[in-house]
């Protein structure tokens, strides 16, 4: 049996270092408005960026008349600054970026004041930041399967990773997965590469050997997915915590059916499952005071006292067994004093669910 590791300190921190060779388009939302010009504004198109955007569009002229077609507007894409200004209203689509189109009807009276400001966004409920949000219930999806799909990942430095975790997937048992490794964005000699081997929705995958490269990329090939599409929702490449003591031979998992229950006046009970979660209690006993501090750093890693967040985490309890982990929460670290500089440390992990 191999010891249990724990992997929290994921090199990707933001959805900025991903990008991907296909995505899956979004959608637009209505608009907001604010202003007493009786138009209205129609947004549509299918939203191709990949990360969510807001969109301010506002009349800038009035000078050429009131209605649509002679009043001029500008828009922000929400990055700081005005994208374009003077543009003429229209009845037919006018195209912003990223897919996003605009028009307006006609109301009675005025159609536009100057200041006239409407409100929208651009979502993308599958876009590539979803596979480090630590919710399950987001994925990322492609647009369509590739020979190869790609995920590239840019650490903006080198950082040394042991380990690769690929969550909820929709990938088949016939998918070719590679990580590739290198100090630049080029991937047809790569400085590492090294397949992965295939598990029905979870993969944890240990490097042969810790490697340390800015970049990185995924590489997957399953031309017979019959979702048309690939699907992940949690990715993570970093490191590991290995404790110097294993937890004692044994460890309990009590297994919890999440349902609820609607009783009737005359004492009927309807029950409705929802789900099984497992709860894991291991026993770290006798372990030196650098496993505690140890631990103490994986808490302060994962818990941020400004956002109020408190991560959950990825738990293997043996590492000769990689493919069974475990997203967990834990709620206490218990730390008691069992001898000169040796303490118990019992944990108590809660896996994390879906509900898609």
């Amino acid at each position: 049996m191999g010891n249990a590791r724990f992997l929290y300190d994921n090199r990707i921190t933001s959805e900025s270092m991903i990008s991907v060779s296909s995505l899956r388009t979004g959608m637009v939302t209505g608009a907001i408005k604010r202003g007493t010009g009786s138009a209205v504004l129609n947004p549509s198109g299918n939203y191709t960026e990949t990360t969510d955007k807001e969109y301010i569009i506002e009349i800038d002229s009035i000078a050429a008349g009131a209605e649509v077609g002679q009043a001029t507007f500008k828009w922000s894409a929400g990055g700081g600054g005005w994208n374009a200004s003077g543009v003429i209203t229209s009845a037919t689509n006018i195209t912003l970026n990223n897919g996003v189109t605009i028009n307006w009807s006609s109301g009675s009276g005025d159609d536009f004041v100057v200041g006239d400001r409407w409100y929208l966004k651009g979502i993308n409920l599958f876009n590539a930041g979803r596979m480090i949000d630590l919710d399950r219930d987001n994925r990322y999806r492609s647009a369509a399967l590739e020979s190869p799909n790609t995920i590239t990942i840019d650490k903006l430095s080198a950082q040394e990773e042991k380990a690769l975790v690929i969550f909820d997937h929709n990938l088949t048992s016939g998918a070719t997965i590679a990580l590739k490794e290198n100090t630049a964005n080029a991937w047809s000699t790569p400085a590492f590469s090294e397949g992965v081997t295939w598990n029905l929705e979870k993969m944890l995958h240990y490097l042969s050997a810790a490697q340390t490269y800015r970049y990185d990329q995924i590489q997957i090939t399953d031309p017979s997915n019959p979702d048309g599409y690939i699907e992940i929702s949690e990715l993570f490449l970093g490191s590991y915590l290995e404790l110097s003591k294993n937890f004692d031979n044994g460890y309990s998992r009590q297994i919890n059916f999440l349902m609820d229950k609607n009783t009737t006046p005359y004492g009927v009970g309807k029950k409705r499952f929802y789900n099984q979660q497992s709860v894991f209690t291991f026993d770290f006993n006798d372990m030196p005071a650098a496993d505690v501090t140890s631990m103490i750093t994986l808490i302060n890693a994962v818990s941020n006292r400004d956002t109020g967040l408190f991560n959950p985490f990825w738990f293997n309890p043996d590492s000769d067994v990689p493919n069974e982990f475990y997203l967990v929460e834990i709620t206490s670290l218990p730390v008691n004093h069992s001898k000169l500089s040796y303490f118990n440390m019992p944990l108590e992990l809660t896996e994390v669910v879906t509900s898609v």
